[in-house]
């Protein structure tokens, strides 16, 4: 009987997760799902994308061979079912079901496995400032928000930046604002 292995998180770990279990189970179920709308992209890859170095955003999920890996390419050429605007909201262990929520339409559903690999990755730490609520404070995790930042700039909405977070990806985005954009930065 055929494994059906669900997959909570689409960006790095999950894709691998994914490939490896068909490669390794080629008769399995494997579904992938995210709740975001783009999957398997390097997410240390954003500030060079926000800084203009890799111009288009599907360079960030593209192959070496110039393939983007979107939900087509998974099912097309992995054998894996990519689910996009599906959002985990919670794992009944007894029934061996997720129940996900479709972030486009509200509708619920529960999805089984036989096996579950939870791939979400990390969460920024937001400190509980007055203010990290508000309209452009925003944290450069997803695709979604490095687009929106880069329109931004683009849009010359931005003559500030503040960073808080001195790690790779926080510098190489205050080195991206101020050499591509001339906006000023503190970190």
């Amino acid at each position: 009987m055929a494994l059906n292995i669900l997959i909570i998180g689409g960006v790095a770990l999950g894709p691998k997760a994914a490939a490896r279990a068909k490669r390794l189970m080629p008769d399995s179920n494997v579904t992938m799902i995210d709740q975001g709308t783009y999957i398997s992209y390097g997410g240390c890859g954003i500030p060079y994308f926000v800084g203009g170095d890799v111009p288009q955003m599907n360079g960030l999920r593209t192959t070496n061979a110039g393939v983007v890996r979107d939900e087509a390419f998974f099912k097309e050429l992995k054998g894996v079912n990519a689910i996009c605007h599906t959002r985990a909201l919670s794992i009944n262990r007894k029934e061996k079901t997720v129940t996900v929520e479709n972030t486009q339409t509200g509708e619920k559903s529960d999805m089984p496995y036989d096996k579950l690999v939870i791939a979400t990755g990390s969460s920024p730490r937001i400190p509980p400032i007055p203010g990290a609520d508000l309209k452009n404070v925003t944290s450069v995790t997803c695709l979604e928000a490095a687009k929106a930042i880069q329109e931004q700039c683009a849009a010359r909405k931005i003559n500030h930046a503040v960073i808080i977070g001195a790690g790779f990806i926080g510098l190489e985005m205050a080195v991206a604002l101020a050499d591509m954009w001339g906006i000023k930065v503190t970190v």
